[in-house]
């Protein structure tokens, strides 16, 4: 699906490999939900990838791919002016295993969510990627309930790891969303949030977005 500047969907290979030699015109992030193969940066490091992985092809990013297991990922790209002072002759792919994301100092950092509507949620969140208008990064959350504090000023997409919870819109609709599932938040999106079992997920931030208020399953 896809909103102004951005476009969220999911993809399948079989096992091969091909040049992707046309520079990207667009930023694309996706999570590797079963498969395993490599991209290859055009100065020739390899970085390899398997079920879990993050994986981030920056603007002007070129090389090759390689599928040594059939794949199946979910991706958003969007499009964004150049990054100022980022050298586009060697773009170089990003691999962030999963492990990197949820470790225990993330627990460690939970803090108790404010304007808090039912139990003592405690959220953790990190970056682990941000050039441009591009961050990447995890959040964990335990159960309960909170608002919102704000309209958001930008578009996430995320893929939830673990967990169970319920979005809930200002005009009172409701998403329940699984572990498996990847979920939109578009620019302007406000409601709140029930967490009904500890939920971890993996996120992508953009700075561009409609005004399309509602949360969105894939």
């Amino acid at each position: 699906m896809a909103w102004s500047g951005a476009t969220v969907g999911s993809w399948a290979c079989t096992a091969g490999g091909w040049d992707s030699s046309t520079p990207r015109s667009t930023s694309e992030t996706f999570i590797v939900l079963e498969g395993r193969g490599a991209v290859t940066d055009m100065d020739g490091a390899r970085h390899e990838f398997g079920p879990g992985d993050t994986v981030i092809l920056p603007k002007h990013w070129c090389g090759r791919w390689d599928v040594s297991e059939r794949i199946h990922k979910v991706w958003m790209v969007h499009s964004h002016p150049d990054v100022p002072g980022a050298a586009i002759d060697i773009v170089r792919a990003v691999v962030v295993p999963l492990e990197i994301f949820f470790d225990a100092s993330l627990q460690a950092a939970a803090e108790a969510k404010p304007h808090a509507l039912h139990g003592s949620p405690r959220a953790a969140s990190r970056t682990v990627y941000s050039v441009g208008p591009t961050k990447v990064g995890c959040w964990s959350c335990s159960p309960g309930s909170f608002v919102a504090s704000s309209q958001r000023a930008t578009t996430e997409a995320f893929h939830l790891i673990e967990g169970v919870l319920f979005l809930t819109n200002t005009d009172g609709s409701a998403r329940r969303c699984v572990a498996g599932d990847t979920v939109v938040l578009p620019k302007g999106w406000c409601g709140h949030w029930d967490i009904i079992e500890p939920a971890k997920k993996v996120w992508v931030d953009v700075g561009e977005g409609d005004a399309e208020m509602v949360p969105v399953m894939l």
